[in-house]
């Protein structure tokens, strides 16, 4: 830690245990990317590089009858229709990650939703992603606590977003009327800071299939993948704790702290109620931080804790029935948890929990 008067500077490190999906909101398309079979690889192109070859070598229409037919491997196209040398091709890409079981050759190609990545082309995770999770776990020790007290909760039915109660109280600006004004200008999240992640090594990345889990244990595989966060990688960032703001209501350890009492009420909550699938990954006992796109709804809202189990069961299901209206969602109240299904990522013949990370803060 580095002291700075009222500025509290930590290297904060993500030890990511399963696949870890930080979306840029983007995806290719199966005729968009290269899996070479011989190495297990997909690479992705250089769009410039790629059509300036296109024009040098008289392909553009051949190129276009490949994007108008059934045809969708691009790799094989290029190599065995074109003749274009796998050197050749390293030229026009970007960058190129390891496939692991997520694509078949055997099958028709997936599509793959992209990480997030800077303007050089390095994947990274954005601060703010790291500075959502830790609120929403420093958010549900400050509800528990308030319900430990004997406050009813369950009057409010924003229940996802507790905010006036717990976060906006710095009491930085009133309204006319002389009562404090709740919102992000009164946040006590103002006091903290986290930088984007240093980048994240292309060796590190990896593609990773999507997998439902019912209750029973019992799996669906759903036609995507993800470009993810290898299990193994270590991501740093930079936290700043800003005390002049904070006033030590939120500190390195009171942060750690809530992390262990989220994966504890998650575990208790929602993760108790499902049957391990054959294939998953017995992950180590510890506090993880549950973070990134597929890591499931639970994991992203204060529903239960905010409004108690029973009432917070019978509002996810109701939000749940109106964004996913197939899925049956309105049983999910009589049959004990919401949502039912856990999120899986397949990575060499295992199935991990979506985004379960370890956190060092030093």
């Amino acid at each position: 830690m580095i002291q700075q008067d009222h500025l509290q500077i930590f290297d904060l490190t993500l030890n990511v245990w399963a696949p870890l999906f930080v979306g840029n909101g983007s995806s290719y398309t199966k005729k968009e990317y290269m899996y070479n079979t011989r190495n297990g690889k997909v690479s992705f192109l250089d769009e410039q590089k790629f059509f300036s070859f296109l024009v040098e070598h008289d392909l553009v229409d051949k190129y276009g009858q490949f994007m108008l037919s059934e045809q969708s491997n691009l790799w094989a196209f290029l190599t065995k229709d074109c003749g274009i040398s796998d050197a050749e091709l390293k030229t026009l890409t970007r960058y190129q990650i390891e496939v692991g079981d997520a694509l078949d050759a055997e099958h028709s190609l997936k599509e793959i939703h992209a990480f997030q990545r800077d303007a050089q082309g390095h994947a990274y995770i954005p601060g703010s992603s790291i500075k959502g999770a830790l609120r929403t776990a420093w958010l549900l020790s400050a509800v528990l606590a308030d319900r430990s007290t004997g406050h009813s909760l369950a009057q409010n039915r924003r229940a996802a977003f507790p905010e006036d109660k717990y976060v906006n109280q710095l009491h930085l600006r009133t309204l006319k009327d002389g009562s404090i004004a709740s919102d992000a200008v009164n946040s006590i999240f103002r006091g903290i800071q986290v930088s984007d992640s240093l980048s994240i090594s292309d060796n590190c990345m990896m593609l990773a299939g999507k997998t439902d889990s019912a209750t029973d244990g019992g799996t669906h595989s759903i036609n995507l993948c993800r470009e993810c966060a290898a299990p193994g990688t270590a991501i740093r960032f930079k936290l700043t704790l800003d005390q002049s703001v904070l006033k030590g209501r939120i500190t390195k350890d009171s942060l750690l702290e809530s992390i262990q009492q989220f994966d504890a009420y998650y575990q208790q909550t929602y993760a108790r109620h499902f049957t391990l699938p054959r294939g998953a990954v017995n992950l180590p006992q510890q506090p993880y931080l549950i973070l990134g796109g597929g890591s499931g709804f639970f994991a992203k809202s204060l529903a239960y804790p905010y409004l108690g189990e029973k009432e917070g069961l019978r509002w996810t299901a109701e939000q749940m029935a109106q964004m996913f209206r197939r899925h049956k969602h309105e049983r999910d109240a009589e049959n004990g948890i919401s949502p039912h299904t856990m999120k899986y990522a397949r990575f060499r013949g295992r199935l991990y929990p979506y985004g379960h990370c370890g956190v060092s803060i030093l």
